[in-house]
C-alpha cells in the first residue's frame, strides 16, 4: 500500500480515489486496536492517484459518514509504516532533546528561522562578506581587520565607518566560540556561495568541540518535501512555513562525522589560502576565481542594454539588477557595482555622476573599448 508522510500525518493511498489520513499523537507504538479506535484520523477522496503525491489534508475536505473497512492483513500494512514514522520521530528527538542552537549565513534567515520555527530557539546569523575580499584567518583579530579594511577601501557599503562590521563579525564569532559542548549544532545551508562558506566556516569553527553538528541543506530538503515547489538556492528565498517542515524531517542520520567535520575544516582552509578573492559555487563545489571574473559579464549586459534601448548612459543600479536576473547569478549587488567602478578606472566605462552609490552615476562604454 503507498504511503508518504506530511510531519506528524501518514497518509495511504487506499484506492485510487480514497486516501486515509492518521495523525501521530505520542511516540508510544501503535496496535491494530489502536487504529480501529482511534480519533486522529480521516479519509479524503482524490480525483486520482496521481494526486496523491501532492495532497494535503489542511486543504482538503474530509468524507463525512464513511468509515474504512480493510481486513486485519491490510490493518497490518497500516500499522508498519506508522510505527516506522514514530520510530524516525523517536530518534529526532533523542538528537534535539538538548537546547539546539541554529547556525544561518545571515541575520535575514535567522529572523526567518526564529518565525517559522515557532518555539523559543537561539539562533546565531553570521552577515559576514565571505564572497570576495580575503578572509585567511577569519577566526583571528588581524584576519578579521584584513578584511574590514579590504572591504571598506573597495566596496560601496551603506556606513561610512569600518568598524560597526568589524565589531558585529567578531561578536558572532566569539559567540560560536562561547557554545557549550553538550548543545546540538544545526547548520542551514542553501546551494550559494555564501551559505555554503558559511557552512563550511561554521564547522571550521566548531571542529575541535565534541558538539554533535547536523547539516540541514535547505536547497535538497525542498525536493524532498515539496517536488512540486520551485527550485530554491537561496533559504532566505522559502516560503513562510516550509522551514518548519523541513526541520520536522530532520533525524539522527543528519549529524555529520568526525572525517566530515576534518574534510569541511580542510576545505576552509583551502579556500583561505587561495591567492583569489573572489569565490563562486558551481557544480556543487567553490571555486577561488580572479576578482574580473564578471567584467565580461558585465559589459555584454550593458551592449545588449544598449542595443535594445538605445540609450548611451546607463545608471550603474539598473547595469547591475540587469545582469543579475538576465545571467541569472546569485552574488551581492556592491560586488558588480565595485567591479563597475573598477573598469571605469581602468578606462572601460566612462562616467557621469559621483559613485558614491549605484544610483548615482551613469556608465557607457568609451567608443574604443
Amino acid at each position: 500500500m503507498k504511503s508518504r508522510t506530511n510531519g506528524s500525518y501518514v497518509y495511504f493511498l487506499i484506492d485510487d480515489h480514497l486516501i486515509y489520513s492518521y495523525k501521530i499523537e505520542s511516540h508510544t507504538y501503535i496496535t491494530l486496536h489502536d487504529l480501529k479506535t482511534t480519533n486522529h484520523s480521516a479519509l479524503y477522496e482524490i480525483k486520482n492517484k496521481q494526486a496523491f503525491q501532492d495532497f494535503e489534508h489542511e486543504s482538503s475536505e474530509a468524507v463525512v459518514g464513511t468509515g474504512l473497512f480493510l481486513d486485519e492483513e491490510s490493518l497490518k500494512e497500516l500499522v508498519t509504516p506508522i510505527n516506522k514514522v514514530i520510530k524516525k520521530q523517536k530518534k529526532r528527538e533523542t538528537v534535539k532533546e538538548k537546547k539546539a542552537i541554529h547556525l544561518v549565513a545571515s541575520q535575514h534567515i535567522a529572523s526567518r528561522l526564529t518565525m517559522d520555527l515557532n518555539e523559543n530557539i537561539e539562533v546565531i546569523g553570521l552577515d559576514a562578506a565571505f564572497m570576495y575580499g580575503p578572509i585567511r584567518q577569519l577566526d583571528e583579530h588581524y584576519g578579521q581587520r584584513e578584511q574590514s579594511e579590504w572591504i571598506f577601501e573597495n566596496i560601496n557599503r551603506e556606513f561610512e565607518d569600518k568598524n560597526p562590521y568589524m565589531i558585529a563579525l567578531a561578536n558572532k564569532i566569539n559567540s560560536l566560540d562561547e557554545i557549550n559542548d553538550e548543545r546540538p549544532v544545526y547548520i542551514w545551508c542553501g546551494n550559494n556561495i555564501e551559505e555554503q562558506l558559511a557552512l563550511r566556516f561554521f564547522i571550521f569553527m566548531l571542529e575541535k568541540k565534541p558538539n554533535s553538528i547536523s547539516i540541514i541543506n535547505t536547497s535538497e530538503a525542498l525536493e524532498k518535501i515539496a517536488p512540486t515547489e520551485k527550485l530554491v538556492v537561496n533559504t532566505a528565498e522559502i516560503k513562510s512555513g516550509i522551514l518548519q517542515s523541513i526541520f520536522e524531517h530532520i533525524d539522527s542520520s543528519y549529524v555529520i562525522t568526525t572525517n566530515q567535520k576534518q574534510r569541511f575544516g580542510m576545505e576552509w582552509l583551502s579556500i583561505t589560502n587561495a591567492d583569489e578573492l573572489l569565490r563562486i559555487w558551481e557544480n556543487q563545489e567553490i571555486i577561488p576565481v580572479n576578482l574580473g571574473y564578471y567584467d565580461q559579464t558585465i559589459l555584454k549586459v550593458w551592449k545588449r542594454m544598449n542595443a535594445k534601448e538605445r540609450i548611451e548612459y546607463i545608471m550603474a543600479s539598473q547595469l547591475i539588477w540587469k545582469t543579475i536576473e538576465e545571467e541569472n547569478l546569485y552574488i551581492d549587488p556592491d560586488f558588480l557595482e565595485y567591479r563597475i567602478r573598477h573598469l571605469v578606472y581602468a578606462g572601460v566605462f566612462e562616467m557621469k555622476g559621483i559613485p558614491k552609490n549605484m544610483r548615482r552615476y551613469f556608465v557607457c562604454l568609451k567608443k574604443e573599448a
